[in-house]
């Protein structure tokens, strides 16, 4: 043991004990340490232990609720030539035919040929046949069951005349053999390498097509357009659209033609109306896909649904007595009707949350939902429109 002897008020210490000032020292360094910790790292928080489940379902701005949206109808008239000219045009060709007459032999060919156009400005009709081999009976050839060719005949062109009496808008056309006469034994054959059957034109043709208005559609009338592609124009005249009688169009189409037009400049009625495609003379105007469009306004209604989930710990937060909150932002209103909010459940069934009926534009709402609202799972949020209103809204979060 070491013992501690003073010499002139000095005190010598024992060996392994610390001075006084060195403890100090140690003592303020933790100290400081201790500070500097809580600085960076803060202090717990309260509010730090008590969280949310914040869902942002969406950001998109959307809009809701009763408006008015366009409605067209198309009405096909489909594919036509017009004119206002002299001569004549194909309807039909045929190749490689075989018919033959016999006592165990009957081969008859038929076809159809339709003209689309007013049959006033037909003169008459043709038809062109090129006969390979002929047969030992007359060859026989009807249109719309009218014979108008009844000879025997021998390879090469013939060309038969159809009176206009005869023709119809929808024409059969019949070749067939006759018996080969006194060589009853024999089958008469004849092989025709081509037939057309065409008429021949003179004057204006016209294409006139009636379509109906209904009393709906006049009503809430929004436009209406002719559209057609011009596939071949021959001459330098104008073509020329006329609905009720009244011109709609007259000039040179090109490519693709679209012309707009009003319920009062055309003067359409209910019921039956009239379009009309003409031509100036000395000129023709192929059209395809000839269709008229016309637009009119309905009112529709519509709903904005969004999804959200409710986790078991969620659930039991609302079963504690927190409220679940839908919060949005009202971004523009024309301030007609109520906003109307439910909810969905995990199970399908609906429960209707709120009627907002005071709101103000580029204000946060909020509406609250409880255990009953919502089930474990995914649930929906729907918005909808009591009366006729519109809403846009934005931001949409649920809360929990």
């Amino acid at each position: 043991m070491i013992k501690v002897i003073s010499i002139k008020n000095k005190k010598i210490y024992m060996k392994g004990q610390a001075k006084p000032d060195e403890f100090i020292w140690v003592f303020f360094a933790g100290m400081l340490t201790i500070v500097i910790m809580l600085f960076f790292w803060g202090t717990p928080s309260v509010q730090e232990n008590a969280t949310e489940n914040v869902s942002t379902i969406t950001r998109e701005i959307f809009t809701l609720g009763t408006y008015e949206t366009l409605v067209p109808r198309i009405i096909r008239i489909g594919d036509f030539s017009v004119s206002y000219t002299a001569g004549s045009q194909t309807l039909e060709t045929k190749k490689y035919i075989e018919v033959k007459k016999g006592l165990f032999d009957d081969k008859k060919f038929s076809f159809s040929a339709e003209f689309g156009e007013n049959l006033d400005n037909v003169i008459g009709g043709w038809i062109n046949l090129y006969v390979l081999s002929g047969g030992e009976g007359r060859l026989i050839v009807k249109v719309n069951e009218k014979v108008v060719y009844n000879e025997k005949t021998s390879a090469g062109k013939i060309v038969i005349n159809v009176d206009k009496n005869i023709l119809e808008k929808y024409n059969v056309i019949e070749i067939s053999s006759g018996l080969p006469g006194l060589q009853f034994w024999t089958t008469s054959i004849y092989n025709i390498e081509k037939v057309e059957f065409g008429v021949d034109i003179y004057g204006a043709l016209i294409k006139q097509y009636n379509f109906n208005l209904y009393s709906s559609e006049l009503k809430n009338f929004a436009g209406g357009q002719v559209k057609f592609n011009l596939e071949e124009r021959e001459g330098s005249g104008n073509l020329i659209v006329r609905i009720n009688g009244r011109d709609l169009f007259m000039g040179i189409p090109s490519g693709s033609f679209t012309q707009d037009f009003d319920a009062f400049d055309v003067g359409l009625v209910n019921g039956v109306n009239t379009i009309e495609f003409l031509t100036e003379k000395d000129t023709t105007y192929k059209l395809d896909d000839v269709q008229i469009i016309i637009n009119h306004k309905e009112l529709a209604s519509k709903t904005r649904t969004f999804s959200f989930k409710i986790t078991d710990s969620d659930f039991k937060k609302l079963e504690n007595g927190k409220k679940g909150r839908i919060s949005f932002v009202l971004l523009d209103s024309d301030f007609n009707g109520n906003l109307a909010i439910k909810t969905i459940d995990a199970e399908g069934n609906e429960h209707q949350l709120d009627y907002i009926q005071s709101y103000a534009v580029g204000k946060t709402s909020t509406v609250y939902f409880g255990p009953n609202d919502v089930k474990v799972g995914t649930n929906y949020a729907q918005f909808s429109v009591v009366g006729n209103g519109m809403f846009t809204l934005g931001n949409l979060e649920v809360i929990v």
